[in-house]
């Protein structure tokens, strides 16, 4: 399991050539489907579009490096298809989480994922800067209904009961 937040600023690099292709400037993920659907190359700007790479299409999603084929998998953002569950991690981040009977949970702060098989797993919630560095944050399951909104995830009253310490990540994985 990885936060989704470090593969930003990765390069990418074709195996076959060993040139860099880019780097990672944002992530697409499908929230409803539970996964991650692309990764966006920076560098797209006033005169050309933004470029991405399907999460399927990736070689390998390595620790240091995000390794293509060949830049035959890099398509234009326009192409590719998104749905009305469809995010940047970026818009993501940062929303407040409530549930549906008005109780704050936190911040999302970042996302928990499968590097293997793209799968979103957790939502790393944050109460507070100071509970942070007293007791580290916390990590809610994906809920498998939730409504993002403008500034905030609304998730159902159950997931409140399903926070709990980042340390104790290990046993769910």
């Amino acid at each position: 399991m990885e936060k989704l937040g470090s593969i930003i600023g990765l390069p990418i690099l074709e195996t076959e050539t060993g040139m860099q292709v880019g780097e990672v400037g944002e992530l697409l993920l499908d929230v409803e489907g539970a996964i991650l659907c692309a990764l966006i190359i920076n560098g797209g700007n006033w005169f050309a579009s933004e470029k991405i790479i399907a999460f399927r299409d990736l070689f390998s999603l390595g620790r240091d490096a995000v390794m293509v084929c060949n830049h035959h998998v890099i398509h234009e953002l326009e192409d590719f298809h998104m749905t009305n569950h469809t995010y940047h991690l970026k818009d993501l981040c940062d929303k407040e989480i409530m549930t549906d009977t008005g109780l704050r949970l936190g911040v999302l702060k970042d996302i928990i994922f499968d590097r293997i098989t793209g799968e979103i797993k957790w939502y790393q919630v944050s109460d507070s800067m100071i509970t942070d560095v007293l007791y580290g944050r916390m990590l809610m399951p994906l809920p498998q209904v939730q409504i993002v909104g403008q500034g905030k995830v609304i998730v159902p009253e159950t997931m409140a009961k399903l926070l709990h310490g980042e340390t104790e990540m290990t046993e769910f994985e």
